[in-house]
């Protein structure tokens, strides 16, 4: 339900946050783009969040003096293509295959300079043991100088099996708690890792993966591939939505957008991200720095602008409901947003209205519909060939 919902609300808008160029990198880009097809779940509550407090909606203003549409019917969009090959069954069943790839394990052998040992050890300082001075199954590449200063080098001829004592020092520069502090560490070598282990395509792992309906290879081959063409039709359908909604809103003619409109969207843009840079335990400086490349003052602008296209794009799609004569009747709203409720797996339309208000869920109503009205005469036209194929063509 919180796709079904804040997408359609707000997945639209952010076709002018993916537009807007701006420093983002592949990665964020990614993230946002992601938030329009199946955002996740920690973006989802934080838009909730922001959804369920009163809010503005653009339907409360008098949409048609402040918009003058253009032409919304018969809106041309670019034909996806949603096949899926042989190849690209092969690549998502090779990238699975590879996560269950695993190291042979040596039971016998000596430690070497290079080898990765998997290891349990136990850490104390002055007799106590301390916060991750233990672990267990813990795997160490001597000589990469992940650990402090004679942990690895302590290892380097001892064989599987041995218990070694290892009296060492922190370094003055460590956490304040340990920095300089003798320390005593019990370290059990468990096995060297060997040549990787790489996971066979068979039955008997198809049928551990545990997927209804799929216990052979070919089973699971179609069902790679249906779930490719599935993930690629509903890229295809949010392109399309946004294609559409953006010619209409460029079409049309914004003679203003409410400010307490443009914040409230501008807000929800900060909130996401700083949802993103807590999810990855960092600050919003550090995030926008690394993710983003932005300084504060450029997000800041960024955040400015998506309200105003947010604001704009909100605008434009309810003056098309009012041209269209669309409004959200009590019997319109006990329907949709039962079959939301549902859908959602919510109990009752009062339990999601408790994670979402009447206005957000009217809100949404009204988007759903200016989108089939947008679909319903919209005309598919074929992506223009690229430089490539063109010559690829001409070569055959």
């Amino acid at each position: 339900m919180k796709k079904a919902l804040t997408t359609i609300t707000l997945g639209l808008c952010l076709a002018a946050l993916c537009a807007c160029g701006g420093k983002k990198t592949a990665e964020t880009e990614s993230a946002a783009a992601s938030e329009t097809a199946s955002e996740t779940e920690t973006a989802s509550e934080t838009e909730t969040e922001t959804e369920s407090d009163p809010d503005v909606y653009a339907y409360n203003y008098d949409v048609a003096s402040i918009v003058t549409l253009g032409n919304y019917k018969g809106l041309e969009y670019t034909i996806v293509d949603t096949s899926v090959s042989d190849d690209e069954v092969q690549d998502y069943i090779d990238n699975t295959l590879s996560t269950y790839d695993k190291p042979e394990q040596l039971k016998e052998g000596e430690v070497k300079d290079g080898d990765t040992v998997n290891v349990d050890f136990e850490g104390k300082v002055d007799g106590e043991t301390f916060p991750g001075g233990t672990a267990e199954g813990y795997s160490i590449t001597i000589g990469s100088g992940g650990l402090i200063d004679g942990f690895e080098d302590g290892l380097i001829g001892a064989k599987v099996g041995d218990k070694v004592t290892l009296n060492l020092t922190f370094p003055e520069d460590y956490e304040e708690s340990l920095a300089g502090k003798d320390v005593v560490f019990d370290v059990t070598i468990n096995y060297i890792e060997g040549e990787m282990i790489h996971q066979e395509l068979n039955d008997e792992f198809v049928a551990s993966l545990g997927i209804d309906g799929v216990s052979t290879v070919d089973e699971y081959r179609t069902y790679v591939k249906n779930l490719l063409v599935t993930s690629k039709e509903n890229d295809a359908e949010s392109s399309r939505q946004s294609e559409l909604v953006g010619k209409a809103v460029d079409n049309a003619e914004v003679k203003e957008t409410p400010e307490e409109l443009v914040t409230q969207y501008a807000e929800q843009y900060k909130d996401y991200y700083k949802q993103y840079a807590s999810y990855y335990g960092m600050s919003v400086e550090d995030f926008l720095t690394s993710y983003m490349n932005l300084t504060e003052e450029e997000f800041e602008e960024e955040a400015n602008k998506y309200g105003q296209d947010a604001s704009k794009n909100m605008l434009v799609m309810c003056a098309i409901a009012k041209a269209e004569g669309f409004e959200v009747t009590d019997d319109i709203y006990t329907e949709k947003a039962g079959k939301y409720a549902e859908e959602s797996g919510f109990a009752s339309v009062e339990l999601l209205e408790e994670q979402y208000s009447k206005d957000y869920i009217k809100q949404v109503i009204i988007n759903e519909e200016v989108i089939r009205i947008l679909e319903e005469s919209a005309v598919g036209v074929e992506a223009p060939e690229t430089e490539a194929e063109t010559v690829a063509e001409t070569a055959e």
